[in-house]
């Protein structure tokens, strides 16, 4: 708990201190875009891989070694995230990077309906450390490799300019 409230602490902090200009150092170097971009799409994995996953676990297509344990947990874990950062989006509505890079948009907007405020936390980053989170867990030998993942995954998404450092930490936190 320890841990969340002080990545969401941080995430706050960053909000009000470094997220604009670091937004605004990749913006002026779109070269490294492509990169970023690569980094950022192991996120898309997860929420589909899980609803896969239970799918066919729930016709009981996996053997019975799969249908359970490490695997379901992960796939619960994902979608649960994905669950509570749609509502906290809707929350807290944080414009992105693009509408303050374009327009001058920053800060949160509470329960604002546009597609401008769905910035924080940042979806990819919760349900991309949702199931490492449980991967930490259950195999420990697998954690640098779980940290490597998603610092790639969380340096994409900010490098790509598709989230402030701020977005991803809250993500992390909600994973």
């Amino acid at each position: 708990m320890w841990l969340c409230l002080g990545l969401l602490a941080a995430s706050l902090l960053c909000a009000a201190t470094i997220d604009r200009p670091v937004a605004r150092f990749f913006a002026v170097h779109p070269g490294w875009r492509p990169w970023f971009q690569a980094c950022a799409t192991p996120s898309l994995l997860p929420l589909p891989l899980s609803g896969l996953y239970l799918c066919a676990a729930a016709l009981r297509l996996l053997p019975a070694r799969l249908a359970a344990g490490p695997w379901l947990a992960m796939s619960l874990a994902t979608i649960t995230a994905t669950a509570a950062k749609d509502e906290l989006k809707f929350l807290l509505g944080r414009a992105w990077p693009q509408w303050w890079l374009k327009d001058g948009v920053y800060g949160f907007h509470p329960l604002a309906t546009s597609y401008l405020y769905g910035a924080y936390p940042s979806g990819h980053t919760a349900y991309m450390s949702a199931p490492l989170a449980v991967l930490w867990v259950v195999a420990p030998r697998a954690r640098p490799w779980a940290v490597l993942v998603l610092a790639l995954v969380m340096a994409g998404l900010v490098g790509a300019d598709y989230h402030f450092i701020g977005d991803v930490l809250a993500g992390l936190a909600v994973g």
